[in-house]
């Protein structure tokens, strides 16, 4: 798996019979490729339950820098209410990162801030959502980033709220230039206020 990740399910299934003289089946190649992966990449789920130690690693080597996590709460199924015994844990929904160097460099910047989200092919999928800005040497400079559920409304305010507040606050945000591949989009600074239409 280190050398090859993408391996293909027939790849294996001829691996197996050459080294061990052994058929398997595809559904058996497939488990194994799964946990293989698990086990050079380590699990997705005991990775979440890292996330607020990562978080406090960035405030202690980044100090002034913001990390916010927010998270739901677990809400039980007829099947889990069964079990007593069945510790319920919050479930991650978003994290927000602006490192302190990244809030400075910005202030040396054009005042033009690009928006924009992408999709995450992992596991459990959602998206970054992102906000860049161009240095004096034209350079792309990241300002934040959040990992969120989904480009949802919601998701979008969170986030601008979050980064208003790193750059300044809204009396600075008269000044910049916020750019968008969304084609409906209005924002109101004033009284600390965030409206956006995003379709």
């Amino acid at each position: 798996m280190r050398e090859s990740p993408d391996i293909l399910l027939g790849d294996i299934q001829d691996k197996t019979e050459k080294k061990w003289n052994a058929t398997i089946t595809k559904c058996m190649a497939y488990r194994a490729r799964e946990k293989a992966k698990e086990l050079v990449d380590g699990s997705f789920r005991e990775q979440y339950t890292r996330l607020y130690d990562y978080a406090h690693e960035l405030l202690r080597s980044n100090p002034k820098s913001t990390v916010q996590i927010s998270t739901t709460e677990f809400t039980p199924t007829e099947e889990d209410l069964q079990t007593p015994g069945r510790p319920l844990c919050l479930y991650f929904q978003r994290m927000y990162v602006c490192y302190k160097a990244c809030k400075e460099s910005f202030l040396t910047c054009r005042p033009i801030i690009g928006l924009d989200g992408c999709f995450l092919k992992g596991y459990y999928g959602g998206q970054i959502l992102a906000a860049i800005g161009r240095d004096p040497n034209d350079q792309m400079l990241p300002i934040a980033f959040a990992v969120v559920e989904g480009e949802t409304k919601v998701s979008w305010t969170w986030f601008l709220k979050l980064l208003i507040n790193d750059i300044g606050g809204s009396d600075r945000c008269h000044t910049y230039t916020f750019i968008s591949d969304q084609h409906k989009v209005m924002f109101s600074f004033h009284k600390f206020k965030l409206i956006n239409y995003f379709t």
